[in-house]
């Protein structure tokens, strides 16, 4: 039988935390793989639980709800980045740790390495420098995110045998057969195969999806680029495999990660299922849900069903920002949304809000406004930092503008980066203040 290892890569960045990262494409790949006949081994850099890395350091950081902070290595800087005054470090395992892994692997025939965050991809090249050299005759392939918004960047950096772009299971059958096995995955692999959780010893939690893509077209959001059609799975296949999860592995979390969750009737049909199977866990929706879906009905189900984490997106005050930016919520979505929480019993513990931070041709005054419109509803904020995504819109419109080169390395376009030299958005104080204000707001509605 052909093996095949799948490795998640080291997050190389001045700040990284574990908000529930599992490497989901590569678990949906071992389960395609093992339909084939193929043995798929992970081995996840970024598990916070892993034995070998718990006998190494002193527990794994949990906090909350699973979230917790990575083993951390200081690095050398990039060059790009040598006169900004913050510390460059390695997240996940140790390189001894990785090593070590690698040196006790049986024969494999190909790796798999996949990649997240384009401004990332110090991590991804020196994974594959320490792959390289412990594995020197195997061949490498490069899939996932970065390799598929700056796919000539990555095949000229990242060190890998063969770059393949692109979403869903045609860049797997496009490595298979670069490895020599010529076989096809099922063309409905996401109503039928689920996300493979049987290599990791002791999954506290779980990241599931129930659709793909967006039928929205946000200007500073990758999702429709990534994934040309909006797709949703069999609500009731989404309910059989967490009710697995939940009984097989005793998860205590799962975490639902869809850029679109409550767009179409799956996710009321799914909760209804959920409820009728009895599954007791705790779940969560940190990706910033559309407010414009959140009526009543849909707020009961969430409580009926033990939500812990609700972010919902309101992004910008400013209606003519939220106009430009994609017109995907406006300020009464907000303010019905947030009411019919209220009314099925969540408060600031479980329920925030994502606010934009950095937008281009955003003010400081935006910002603080959203910062009040949260005090007035009870919302804790959660400020996201602005980061020009290739591929997207906005990206487009930067590049026009002459705001950066289209060949700028990505780690400067990182949003803990982007303040320190970008004079067209906030500057690092502006950041900080803003920072401060929200940080502020959380005490305070906590009592603290």
């Amino acid at each position: 039988m052909k093996r095949i290892l799948l490795i998640n890569p080291w997050i190389e960045d001045v700040s990284a935390y574990d908000y529930w990262l599992k490497p989901l494409g590569l678990l949906y790949i071992s389960s395609a793989l093992k339909t084939l006949g193929v043995e798929p081994v992970l081995v996840d850099c970024l598990d916070r639980y892993d034995s070998d890395l718990l006998s190494y350091s002193s527990g794994s950081g949990e906090k909350y709800f699973g979230t917790g902070k990575f083993v951390e290595t200081v690095v050398p800087k990039p060059d790009c980045i040598a006169s900004i005054p913050r510390r460059f470090k390695r997240f996940g395992f140790p390189e001894e740790v990785f090593r070590s892994k690698l040196q006790q692997l049986d024969h494999v025939d190909g790796v798999f390495v996949t990649s997240m965050m384009t401004y990332w991809h110090y991590g991804v090249s020196d994974t594959i420098r320490v792959v390289r050299q412990e594995l020197p005759s195997i061949p490498i392939v490069l899939g996932g995110v970065y390799a598929t918004l700056l796919p000539e960047h990555a095949k000229r950096n990242a060190g890998a045998d063969l770059v393949c772009p692109g979403t869903g299971m045609k860049p797997i059958e496009k490595a298979l057969l670069f490895l020599g096995i010529n076989k096809s995955v099922q063309s409905d692999w996401f109503d039928e195969l689920s996300p493979d959780y049987s290599a990791y010893e002791s999954p506290h939690y779980a990241v599931v999806i129930t659709s793909l893509g967006c039928p929205f077209r946000c200007v500073y959001c990758a999702s429709s680029y990534l994934w040309r059609h909006f797709l949703r799975r069999d609500p009731t296949k989404t309910a059989e495999h967490i009710e697995y999860l939940v009984k097989s592995s005793n998860l205590s979390d799962i975490v639902f990660f869809d850029d679109a969750i409550l767009v179409g009737g799956g996710f009321k049909t799914l909760m209804k299922e959920i409820e009728h199977r009895s599954i007791r866990t705790r779940f969560h929706l940190p990706n910033g849900v559309h407010a414009r879906f959140v009526d009543r009905e849909t707020a009961d189900l969430m409580y009926a069903n033990n939500f812990k984490t609700i972010k919902i997106g309101l992004e910008t005050s400013d209606r003519a920002l939220q106009t430009s930016t994609g017109g995907k919520v406006f300020l009464n979505d907000i303010y019905r949304a947030v009411d019919n929480l209220s009314k099925a019993g969540f408060t600031y513990k479980e329920i925030s809000a994502y606010i934009m931070l950095n937008l281009p041709g955003q003010s400081e005054e935006d910002v603080l406004d959203s910062l009040r419109i949260c005090e007035e509803l009870g919302l804790s904020p959660s400020l996201n930092e602005f980061t020009p995504i290739p591929g997207t819109l906005q990206w487009k419109e930067l590049i026009e503008r002459g705001s950066f080169a289209e060949d700028i390395d990505p780690l400067l376009l990182d949003n803990s980066i982007i303040p320190h030299w970008w004079k067209q958005g906030f500057s690092l104080d502006t950041v900080q203040r803003l920072k401060e204000a929200a940080w502020s707001l959380r005490r305070k509605l906590s009592g603290e």
